[in-house]
């Protein structure tokens, strides 16, 4: 019974703050100087992700969503600006994209078909693959939930084996 109560109190100081985030995918910046972080953190049922930008010791979260379970995480960099795609399983897909200059959010739509293309060379995409999911890359980087297995997911656990 003692034990139990350890456990239980472990686990609850564990949800306030003793349990940190875990970094599961990571993008520097082409100038090496700014990371993009995909982190999770979990807590019982729910599991929070959230995407943040690192400079030095300076954190700007730019996404978070929560009941998440990271399946698939990419990003990219043009210049100033980086564009992130999670596949967060429960939660649905996160897009972002963020300019680390004016430290402002960017619209997503408009680095859509750089980071898609930045996809599709990363994991070899081949036309066969994007047909079934009618041309859509990021169709194709999100788990379904059917039970069957799912290239993107399992070369994206083969890369980033998580925390």
């Amino acid at each position: 019974m003692r034990c139990a109560l350890v456990l239980l109190l472990l686990a609850l100081v564990g949800c306030r703050g003793i349990v940190t985030w875990g970094t599961v995918y990571s993008s520097v910046s082409r100038n090496g100087e700014v990371e993009l972080l995909v982190q999770e953190k979990g807590c019982f049922a729910d599991c929070a992700v959230q995407v943040i930008v690192k400079r030095g010791w300076r954190t700007e979260q730019i996404a978070w969503k929560s009941d998440c379970v990271i399946n698939f995480a990419h990003a990219d960099w043009v210049g100033n600006i980086v564009a992130v795609f999670v596949d967060g399983g429960y939660c649905g897909q996160i897009k972002a994209a963020y300019d680390i200059s004016s430290r402002r959010a960017v619209d997503f739509r408009s680095t859509e078909r750089w980071l898609s293309t930045s996809i599709i060379k990363a994991y070899c995409v081949t036309p066969q693959e994007l047909q079934t999911d009618n041309g859509d890359v990021f169709a194709w980087a999100t788990y379904p939930g059917d039970g069957n297995p799912r290239r993107s997911m399992d070369e994206f656990r083969r890369r980033y084996p998580g925390p």
